[in-house]
């Protein structure tokens, strides 16, 4: 049988199934990206470390936002396994406004820390509250009370047997930290496969688990001793926002909602550094008020996704240690 490719039988083949084949290589190649979509390794809630800025906040300098995260990433303050960092600015799109673009990004998990104004240092126009944004965003229930999240990193520790503390003293318990590791944490994201495989690699996610371990709790050490040292200096620099109950009706009953510490007033904060050629956080983020830029009324809060990230929220505490080292003396 004569089987040979001539001129002429391949003129006529692409004359006749010249759309079999266009269908072929396109169901070729979406059924290739769908296979590489679905078995690609993906970076997991905790692995990527967003940091947010609200729409009614202006950063100095964008490309800033990215290089403390980078810093924090150098340092080890960030951990291993922190595998991608970003900034970006939440505001309104068309006729969608920065509260539901908000929404968006909280339903897949996207955010770790944000800064808000509160609006305090602006007034009523048109009849609309300026503390508005920052009331429907602790009432959608995003934020994690400032307090709680310092009290889950402790039991976090403790509970698991990283941590003891005994009069006094901090003891971090390797042993235990390499079996969760061995035991659980590698079992918690696709990439450990192929990134912890051999026995020595195993090994080195051992040593960076320990040290993960190391800077959580001194992160939270230091966040935590320095709100109680502003507090029994009479400088609490926590921002308190409100919780509303309601009626059966559906209407906000006032004064019986829960106030819980929802973020740090970054205003008050750097309050307490008064030399002159200190740090300003509105050399940095800044809001309007009256036409005038001021950094009055600043929030940085930290989203609650502890139910996707148990081992990774806590990374949220090297950003606050960040702020309160810059500018503050605590």
């Amino acid at each position: 049988m004569d089987i040979k490719i001539k001129g002429n039988r391949l003129k006529n083949l692409l004359s006749y199934d010249w759309l079999k084949i266009i269908v072929a290589i396109a169901a070729g190649i979406a059924v290739w990206s769908l296979l590489f979509t679905t078995l690609s390794t993906r970076v997991t809630v905790g692995e990527e470390f967003v940091f947010n800025v609200y729409e009614n906040v202006y950063s100095r300098d964008e490309s800033k936002n990215t290089d403390i995260l980078k810093d924090l990433k150098d340092k080890g303050q960030l951990s291993y396994d922190v595998l991608n960092m970003k900034s970006e600015r939440i505001a309104g799109a068309g006729q969608y406004n920065a509260s539901y673009m908000l929404s968006l990004k909280v339903s897949v998990q996207e955010g770790d820390v944000m800064i808000i104004s509160d609006g305090r240092a602006g007034k009523m126009q048109d009849d609309v509250d300026p503390t508005l944004e920052i009331k429907r965003v602790v009432n959608a229930g995003y934020l994690y009370d400032i307090e709680k999240l310092l009290l889950d990193a402790s039991d976090y520790c403790i509970d698991n047997g990283f941590v003891s503390v005994k009069d006094g003293h901090v003891t971090y318990n390797e042993e235990t930290i390499k079996q969760y590791f061995l035991t659980k944490r590698l079992k918690s994201a696709g990439n450990y496969r192929k990134t912890f495989r051999t026995e020595a690699q195993k090994n080195e996610g051992v040593a960076l688990e320990i040290k993960r371990i190391k800077a959580l709790y001194e992160n939270y050490l230091y966040v935590s001793q320095a709100i109680l040292k502003a507090q029994v200096l009479g400088c609490d620099f926590l921002w308190y926002g409100e919780l509303n109950k309601y009626d059966s009706e559906g209407n906000i009953i006032e004064g019986e909602g829960e106030i819980a510490p929802y973020g740090i007033d970054l205003y008050k904060l750097n309050q307490s550094l008064t030399e002159e050629d200190a740090p300003r956080v509105k050399d940095t983020w800044y809001t309007y008020a009256d036409g005038k830029t001021t950094d009055e009324g600043l929030v940085a809060c930290v989203f609650n996704f502890r139910g996707y990230q148990p081992d990774m929220q806590y990374e949220t505490l090297a950003f606050l240690r960040y702020l309160i080292e810059t500018y503050s003396v605590y």
